[in-house]
């Protein structure tokens, strides 16, 4: 038996039995509602972890596409928005008079 085949088979039978499940459910709503609720959980936990995994790769994906290539191009185009190849960091102030003024606004 090939792996496609055993794929399809097993998603058949899935479909089979939920199908049965859910007919069923109208006969003998505790027991297959029971079912149901377990076959959920377990689902849900499955697709919040899938969720998760997938929201890594797309921001990844995402970040190495846009702000890595925004800042590749604003490199070659020579652009320096912080001021990082200047002589320092730090720019020389002009000192004004010190004032009554300026003394209570230090900031």
């Amino acid at each position: 038996m090939t792996l496609r085949l055993k794929i399809v088979l097993s998603l058949l039978s899935t479909a089979a039995a939920l199908s049965i499940l859910v007919r069923l459910r109208r006969r003998f709503p505790g027991p297959v509602e029971r079912a149901l609720e377990s076959l959920r959980a377990r689902w849900m936990a499955a697709a919040k972890a899938i969720g998760h995994a997938q929201t890594v790769v797309i921001l990844t994906a995402v970040y190495f596409t846009v702000v890595a290539a925004t800042s590749i191009v604003a490199r070659l185009a020579g652009r320096d928005p912080l001021g990082l190849r200047g002589p320092g960091g730090w720019l020389p102030r002009k000192r004004a008079t010190d004032t009554l003024e300026t003394l209570k606004r230090q900031f």
